[in-house]
Parts: C-alpha cells; structure tokens; sequence
C-alpha cells in the first residue's frame, strides 16, 4: 500500500443506519444496517479482509454490535495477485441486531461512530459519525415498515448460509469439497483473519462433490480456519474444514499411464520444434548430412549415442525431482529455473552456442568434445554430450501435452516419474533415431555446401532470442542490478575466448584465468535473490514517534528521519525490509549521525493525524527528513537509496 496527497476531508465512504421500522418498541430487538457507499475504484473489507486490510467496527450507545458480512469477493490489491483481499465494491450493507431499553420514552437515539479501512492503491482509515433518531411506540401495530427493511432483509438474505458438506486438501494446490454440485463457484476464502488461498484457476465435477484448483500452491500449515466461505453465483455458503475428509484422487490421476506415455511422446517430439532445441537438432542434422557419403555404422553409431546422452540426461533429471519430492519440495518440469544460478549458466550456454553458430568464436582442441563434435561428430564423447547439451538447452521450454504429462508424475511413485522422463527423452531423440534405424535415409539429406554456413548463421537468432528471455526471467528473480553483473561476466567470458585464439602462451593462459573470472558472476547471482534481501533487513532502534520530542531534537541541532508506518500498510513493511531496515541504511544514518523516530498508525493516533495533514497527507507510509534550520524534505512513497542518502546529506553547513 502507498499514500498519495488528498484533500483532508476526502472521504472515500460514506456511512449510514438503515431503520426497519418508523418507530420502535421499548424492549424489542430489531434488524438494523450499516450501509456503507464506497466510492468507484476502492473498496472496504471482509471479517478476514485477507492480506492486508481491516473489517469496518461500529461502536453505537456504547456497545460494538456484532456485524454480519455478506459474500464478499476476491480482489489482488493494487492488481498484484501475489496480494489478495477479501471485500466489496461500489456498496455493502452489514445487518446487525440491537435491542431498545425497556426505560426508552418519546425518542430513541442510535448513535456512535462506524470505522474501517478504505484502499485502492493507497489505503486510508477513516471514520464517520452515525446517528438514528426514532419515536418510541407503545404498541406494536403504531410502527410501520420503511423502504429501507427490503434493503435491511436482502443483505441479511446475503449472509453465507452453512452447507451439509465438508472440504479438505486434495493435491499441492487443489481441495475438494463434498456434497457440492452443479454450482458455478468463483471465491474460495478461509474464515481465519489473514489467511488467504489463491484465485480460483478451474473447478470440476469429482465424486459427488466439486475439486477447485488455484492459481498457487497451498500451504496447509499455514491454515488454521475452521470453516471456508465458497463464493458462487448464487450466494455464499459456509463449508467446515475436515482433515479427517477421505478426498478422491485428483482428477489429473485419473488418466491412464498408457496415455500419459504417449502425451510425453509426443511432447517431447514437438520439443524439437522449441526455438531452445531446434538450433541444436538441425546441427546435429547438418553434421550426419556432412558424413552421408561415410559409412553406416558411423551415422548410426553417433545417432545412437546422441539419443544415450538424451535419455541418461533425462533420467538424471527425473532421479533430482524424485529425490527432492521425497523430501517434500513441489516441483515439476523446469525446476531449475526457480534456481537464479542455474538461469545465470544457462545464459552463458546460450550466448556462447550463439556466437559459435555464428561463427563468432570457434572451438577447438580441448573444446571440441562439445563444440566440435556438432558439427563433426567425430569420436563418442562428442555424440554423447550433444545429446546432453539438447537436454540442456530444452529445460526453458515446454512443448504442448508436456504438462498434463509432466503433472501426472506429482501424484505417482517413482519408478512412474522415470518411466515418462525417460519417454519424453525418447520424443526428444527420435528424429535422430531415425538415422540410427535407417542409416541409408543420411543419403537423402541435401549435399553439404555455402548453405550449410547460412543455415547455422540463422539458427544464432533464436538461440540469443532465448538468452534474452533467460536474463529477464533473471531480472524478475533478483533485480535489475544483476544486468549489469551479467553483461559484465559475458563480456569477460567473450573477450577471454577471443585471447585463446592468441599464438602466445601468456595470452592463453591469460585468457584462462579471465573466463575464470567471468564465471564468478553465477554465484553472485544468487546473493541477489530475494529472499537473501529479505534475510539482510535488520533490527534498528527508533524512538516512538512525539511532537514535543521530535521539535526538542531538532532544536537542540539533531537530524531526525520520521517514518510513519503500521502494520496493515504493505508498501511501509515493504520499504522497510528493502531499505529503510537495512545495515546499508543503518550504516548511512550512523555516519551523519541521523536520529529515528516511528510512528505506529496501526491504532489511531491523534498525534500522527496530526503530523500527516502538516503534509496533506491521509495515510501512510509517510517519510520525512528533519534538519536543524532546514524545511523538512519528504520522500517519495517508495524512495530509492540513492533519494534517502540526498535528503540525509542536505543538511545546510550553515
């Protein structure tokens, strides 16, 4: 969440007491409402508002009737999904009961005051005076219904009704819930304050009840609600949890192994086609073209030997995901990725085969095993590897059915898993098994020649294509600092291959130790990731937030930087884990001998309040720089680094 300047008296919502009747009845308990009028483009919140965010109180005669929530509906805040809140839009109506005193005489005043939580992409708590004044009635038969008891029933009418069935967890991101069918079902959302499940990505009939599948994996662990809101077309219904609850097997599992096979087939026949492989298969193809006019057994022996290095590279992968889910990681095809490291090799890979299919750099020597041997095929390591080098290079892609395939394996044993690797190696291999089975096909291919040259010029392009697409899944792991480490460690790698092509001694051995040095850049990659930023915020000492405190520090020559946060404000806990809480900062604010104060608006603060209007301000997070005899400078809601050090070094000299 973030905070943008409004106008101080912009209330996002407006609030009011529906009545039921005109008149009421001492000692008679009545259906009243909160109505709540949200203005196009906010929203307010569920009793679990999710993520982040706060359920409206309403505090009237000094009692805090309970309200009821209507179905509310699944919203990312701020359109980041990996943010997800439970609430309403446009309008809502929260029913709640209040009984009138027995002593109640002429008129009868509800009033007291109704807060809550309004965000869009800036969240802001605000709060309105509400009030009621009715006659009060002896008899029954003196009230008359009001306009507003239709409005008052209709949102009672709304309130999630308790359903005979159960859920439970099903798969790494599924549930099923008994009893439930042929509804339409659009949110799934546990009771428990906080908790949060994910977007409904698809659901399906399964054994007399319906399986939900997510957007995300679930975290069981983390889930303590007893009971689950389902959301549908028709209404909302309240589903109890049950971990005893038999669940039928994912419907995934439900395919027969016979077919699976021949999806992972076929799948890792279409593999080829990848922009990832096709380069490497069409070389493989050329060098078997260039040794047509050799003998059988030499095309069949290195198409052999090309399809052991795919299937013994397939198995090796699928012995890696069993062993890490027999250990409880959830993982699939493509795993390695999730690795920054990996990614970061996998670009060097690629940038290298790209500039040596055009014809950039050349291999040669002790090169050859790999390089070479694409385009010759001379000796068995170089087939081998070739074959390894097109499992390699195809992790970033999946080609159409490998999915369902490659799900299937999560719910079966181990010997399934390598069974289906090793199938889908077998798709990946079979152009060249043809070679293999049909050596005198070889013959057929066109006659080596300048368009041989040509063909491996084009296939660079989609090999640099691909490395583009790893640096910015790169990017999306780490940051974009790590472009410039990455450039940094190719150009090392480039300029250290093009010395190897020295005739001296010195400029070889050179040229070793500088690849070496390239190098270097995988591991730092991963010191890069998030979560290791993450684990670098720190605990800092700052003084709780007062004014006479803040102008005492300030008089007495001492720098002072003020941040306004609270715990329901994402973008302030954000803004402290990546910079405000980190040693950089600490070590930033030490040397210019900068003085912290925090004020929590988690609970209202009068004091706060009145320190955000000094800047127009309605919300948090808020960050300002306080200089001796200097106008204070304010932050950007989301400062960078290098904006905090400006404002703490512009302290005046004077």
């Amino acid at each position: 969440m973030c905070v943008i300047a409004l106008p101080s008296f912009a209330n996002q919502v407006t609030a009011r007491i529906l009545s039921p009747t005109t008149a009421v009845v001492p000692g008679d308990t009545y259906w009243f409402a909160l109505a709540l009028e949200i203005e196009p483009g906010w929203n307010t919140y569920w009793k679990n508002p999710g993520t982040t965010g706060l359920p409206p109180v309403l505090t009237v005669n000094d009692q805090t009737p309970e309200l009821l929530f209507p179905t509310p509906t699944t919203k990312p805040f701020g359109g980041d999904a990996n943010f997800l809140t439970y609430g309403y839009v446009d309008r809502v109506v929260h029913p709640f009961q209040f009984s009138v005193p027995e002593t109640a005489t002429h008129r009868w005043q509800l009033e007291g005051e109704a807060r809550w939580l309004v965000c869009k992409e800036i969240c802001i708590p605000e709060s309105q005076a509400v009030s009621l004044s009715l006659p009060v009635a002896s008899n029954p038969l003196d009230t008359q219904r009001t306009p507003e008891l239709t409005e008052i029933n209709a949102a009672r009418g709304q309130i999630p009704s308790d359903f005979p069935g159960a859920v439970n967890f099903q798969g790494p991101q599924s549930v099923w819930i008994s009893g439930l069918q042929d509804v339409t079902i659009l949110d799934v959302m546990p009771e428990q304050s906080g908790e949060v499940l994910g977007l409904v990505e698809r659901t399906s009939p399964l054994d007399g009840g319906v399986q939900v599948v997510f957007d995300r994996p679930i975290n069981a662990t983390e889930l303590t609600a007893t009971h689950w809101l389902i959301g549908t077309t028709e209404g909302g219904i309240r589903v109890p949890w049950d971990p005893a609850l038999v669940t039928p097997k994912d419907s995934s599992s439900q395919l027969s192994l016979s077919l699976v096979l021949l999806m992972a087939l076929a799948g890792g026949l279409i593999l080829n086609l990848m922009p990832c492989v096709f380069p490497v298969l069409s070389i493989k193809a050329l060098s078997i073209a260039a040794k047509s006019s050799k003998s059988r057994h030499e095309v069949q022996r290195g198409a052999w030997l090309y399809t052991a290095g795919i299937l013994v590279s397939m198995l090796t992968l699928a012995g890696v995901m069993v062993a890490l889910k027999a250990g409880g990681a959830q993982i699939g095809w493509g795993f390695q990725l999730q690795t920054p490291w990996f990614v970061a090799l996998l670009v060097y890979v690629f940038v290298l085969l790209g500039l040596w299919l055009y014809g950039w750099i050349e291999f040669g020597g002790q090169l050859a095993g790999v390089g070479q041997g694409l385009t010759e095929g001379t000796g068995g390591r170089a087939e081998f590897f070739t074959g390894v080098l097109a499992v390699i290079v195809a992790t970033p892609c999946t080609a159409p059915f490998m999915g369902v395939a490659m799900g299937y394996t999560l719910t079966q044993p181990w010997w399934v898993t390598l069974i289906v690797f090793a199938v889908l190696g077998f798709g990946l291999a079979l152009p060249m098994l043809v070679f293999a089975i049909a050596p005198e096909t070889a013959s057929r291919l066109p006659r080596p020649g300048q368009w041989m040259i040509r063909l491996k010029q084009l296939l660079a392009f989609p090999i640099f294509a691909t490395a583009i697409w790893l640096l910015w899944v790169l990017v999306q792991q780490t940051s974009a600092d790590m472009i410039l480490l990455m450039l940094g460690g190719l150009l090392c790698m480039v300029f250290g291959l093009w010395l190897y092509r020295g005739e001296s001694k010195m400029a070889r051995g050179l040229s070793v130790v500088i690849v070496l040095i390239s190098l270097g850049a995988l591991p730092a990659v991963s010191q890069m990731s998030p979560q290791t930023s993450a684990a670098q915020a720190i605990e800092v000492d700052a003084e709780a937030y007062s004014s006479s405190a803040l102008r005492a520090h300030v008089e007495s020559g001492q720098s002072v930087f003020i941040n306004m946060t609270a715990d329901w404000c994402i973008t302030c806990k954000v803004n402290e884990q990546r910079l405000l809480n980190t040693e950089k900062v600490d070590a930033l604010f030490e040397e210019h001998a900068v003085l912290r104060m925090t004020g929590d608006w988690t609970r209202y603060d009068a004091s706060i309040t009145e320190y955000l209007n000094q800047y127009d301000r309605v919300g948090v997070p808020l960050y300002v720089m306080h200089h001796p005899d200097q106008e204070p400078i304010v932050l950007s809601e989301f400062p960078g680094f290098e904006e905090l050090k400006a404002a703490v070094t512009a302290r005046s000299s004077l």
